[in-house]
């Protein structure tokens, strides 16, 4: 338990300590990342893509060098597709599952833009998304009832499309929404307030 009497930085280091979301300073900007573990299904799913990938590409492998595919003359040509087709399905399967799980949000601020980024499991990211700074509309908290949480959100544009930014309590993403804000809208924000 968090003593409120204690000084406001023992405060909000035990609150980032806490938060289900952490943000990573880097020489360019920074990084915003969740906490949360990676659902079963996910994980579950990228484990079947690795298994059935492995198949097809043995396989493709095997059809291609099987003695009588050049002796076949209609049948040979008929197994080179198909080698190649399921070759391609292995391949595109295990680049599926070896793919990260969890997305994370880089805010650049030498490059003004907002990227939402997949690292794979050797830390490579693939940018998913970009948005330059002019392009958010405005940054937006929405308090979930059946979770309890509060998510942070960016507005696009002047349109309904939001970014998820991260989720956690109030005390927990007002820091994030401040820095945000500065970032983004070159905004100065009250406690409390959105920024739009």
């Amino acid at each position: 338990m968090t003593d409120m009497n204690a000084s406001p930085g023992v405060f909000a280091g035990e609150i980032a300590r806490t938060s289900p979301f952490e943000c990573e300073d880097v020489f360019w900007g920074y990084k915003v990342r969740s906490r949360r573990g990676v659902p079963f299904s996910v994980i579950f799913g990228q484990a079947l893509c690795f298994f059935f990938g492995v198949c097809l590409v043995t396989a493709s492998l095997g059809i291609w060098v099987l003695p009588s595919l050049f002796f076949d003359s209609g049948i040979g040509i008929m197994r080179i597709g198909a080698a190649t087709l399921m070759g391609a399905a292995g391949i595109y399967l295990l680049w599926f599952a070896s793919r990260g799980t969890l997305a994370e949000l880089h805010v650049d601020t030498r490059q003004k833009e907002i990227r939402e980024v997949v690292c794979n499991r050797s830390g490579k990211p693939t940018t998913v998304a970009s948005y330059a700074f002019d392009e958010i509309g405005g940054i937006f908290m929405e308090h979930d009832q059946e979770t309890d949480l509060t998510h942070l959100l960016l507005g696009y544009r002047d349109t309904n499309q939001t970014i998820a930014v991260a989720r956690g309590s109030d005390a927990q993403l007002l820091p994030l929404r401040d820095r945000l804000a500065r970032d983004l809208l070159g905004a100065e924000v009250l406690a409390g307030t959105e920024v739009a």
